[in-house]
């Protein structure tokens, strides 16, 4: 393998276009994730739960199944913040200003 390939596999921002590309190309795939999202517990603590580890650790084993074992992982902030985009529909206006000037 390449050096240049050996890159793209560590890139985040390769490893999230890969994601994207599987869950778009498969509705069952954005179906499994948005449901495994949804098993993750909302908590207010710095603390990741037990629970919500074994979530966390089930929808990365699936998101590696998805791209073929290129993935480092969602940490829990990630895990929350994906959460709260796509079960709870939330995003953030302040960073959609390109809204306003179109």
């Amino acid at each position: 393998m390449t050096a240049a390939a050996l890159d793209s596999l560590h890139d985040p921002h390769a490893q999230l276009r890969r994601l994207y590309t599987s869950l778009l190309e498969e509705q069952h795939r954005f179906d499994e994730f948005k449901h495994l999202l949804a098993l993750y517990p909302v908590v207010q603590t710095d603390e990741e739960s037990a629970e919500a580890r074994d979530v966390r650790a089930r929808l990365n084993a699936r998101i590696n199944e998805w791209v073929s074992g290129e993935f480092d992982g969602l940490s829990a902030a990630q895990v929350a913040l994906w959460r709260s985009i796509v079960v709870e529909e939330r995003i953030n206006v302040a960073l959609s200003a390109w809204r306003e000037s179109n």
